[in-house]
């Protein structure tokens, strides 16, 4: 299969414009935010406490998103969340050319972007399985899966970074207007909302018992079940020892330890990538639960190669195979809830996924920090290599990892 092939859709080549823009705008977000507070003077404290509020805002906003997704026509979700984050960058990025800003304002603007954003990528998901056929959602999972690491982490904050760098902090959050000015001509030019994504009447049910439905939803289906359970494991697991442990690694090994560390998570962004790419010209495997998940396993083994070595070739190499493993997993974990939650509660389930992702970020990292003043940094990247291989075992092992084409029981 040609992994390129649902852009010759051409609905669907509107969606993924307004995706890839709204990708950049996320990525130079972060990076707009941290410049524009430090040109205040910030300290690091100040900083932080700025930038936290727009995971404050993606994590409210991640589980009323999936709600409203299933709820609302998602043209109509995306467009909003479009212009309303045009808005915010637009109007803070001339407070700041005034000089007006302060950080109060910042961070009201990093918690509205925070939040609105989570409302998008629900909307969109659930938008891809009805602009798409069933046969091209590994391609279109494969080019979003390839598009993040691209235009998130690299393209977006290497412009925009460029543009501070040349000007001031304020003309790179234009550049990130003027991307999402974009990304709203593309969203509004998406076809009106067709009979099979009209969602069933919703006035008999108020939007926490929809909340409710899609918890159970979750709880009820084993594949579904086993997965975020999977997923979520393996966030605890892994953030803390790649975010924490791995930077200080580096710094204190080499006298060039932060090039090297931005080098090594190049290879990851390179990593998955390549993976998404590859699996986007697969066929959905028909046992896609043991492979999604025998994937993300296998790929999470080379996080135990800094207990053995330094060297940073060994840990990209590693990082390079993790990020494609990862990759592949993903590419197949969207194709299949876009080919098998049924559509009236597909926003729900993939908010409610990421969700859980988000929130075991920040417990990782503080749960990794506390251990690390009693545990010894080799035996904490072992356990990151090794927990998720065990836990897969064990689902193995308890039979739930036994699904192809899903059942509603399944």
């Amino acid at each position: 299969m040609n992994p390129l092939r649902p852009l010759a859709i051409p609905a669907y080549r509107f969606l993924f414009a307004a995706m890839v823009l709204a990708i950049f705008a996320q990525g130079a977000w972060a990076l707009y935010l941290a410049m524009q507070t430090l040109d205040l003077g910030a300290t690091p404290a100040t900083l932080a406490s700025v930038v936290a509020w727009s995971g404050i805002g993606l994590l409210a906003g991640s589980l009323p998103a999936g709600v409203v997704a299933d709820r609302l026509p998602n043209k109509s979700i995306m467009v909003g969340v479009l212009a309303l984050n045009l808005t915010v960058a637009t109007v803070t990025s001339t407070l700041a050319t005034t000089g007006t800003i302060s950080y109060w304002m910042l961070g009201l603007s990093a918690f509205i972007i925070g939040a609105s954003t989570a409302f998008f990528f629900p909307a969109y998901t659930a938008l891809v399985p009805v602009l798409v056929e069933t046969d091209d959602l590994m391609a279109v999972n494969g080019l979003e899966g390839a598009t993040r690491p691209l235009v998130g982490q690299a393209l977006a904050p290497a412009v925009v970074g460029a543009v501070i760098g040349a000007t001031i902090p304020a003309a790179g959050g234009y550049v990130i207007a003027a991307a999402l000015s974009i990304a709203l001509v593309a969203a509004l030019r998406l076809p009106p909302p067709a009979p099979r994504e009209t969602q069933a009447d919703n006035s008999a049910t108020s939007p926490v018992r929809d909340s409710i439905d899609g918890f159970r939803y979750v709880v009820r289906t084993r594949w579904v079940r086993s997965s975020v359970l999977f997923a979520a494991i393996m966030g605890l697991a892994v953030t803390g020892p790649l975010e924490v442990l791995l930077p200080a690694l580096m710094r204190d090994a080499h006298h060039n330890g932060p090039a090297l560390y931005g080098a090594v998570l190049a290879a990851l962004g390179a990593g998955g990538l390549a993976g998404s790419l590859i699996a986007g010209s697969w066929q959905t495997p028909t046992h896609f639960l043991p492979a999604m998940i025998g994937a993300w396993a296998l790929g999470c083994l080379p996080l135990s190669i800094p207990a053995v070595t330094t060297n940073p070739w060994a840990i990209g190499a590693g990082l390079f195979f993790y990020g494609a493993m990862i990759g592949i997993g993903m590419v197949i974990w969207g194709t299949v809830l876009q080919s098998h939650v049924p559509l009236e509660m597909l926003g729900r389930v993939a908010s409610l996924d990421f969700f859980i992702s988000i929130a075991f970020m920040p417990l990782s990292i503080a749960v990794t920090g506390l251990l690390s003043r009693h545990i010894d940094t080799q035996t904490l990247f072992i356990a990151a290599g090794l927990t998720p291989a065990a836990t897969a075992a064990v689902l193995a092992s308890l039979g739930q990892l036994r699904a192809h084409a899903p059942s509603p029981e399944e």
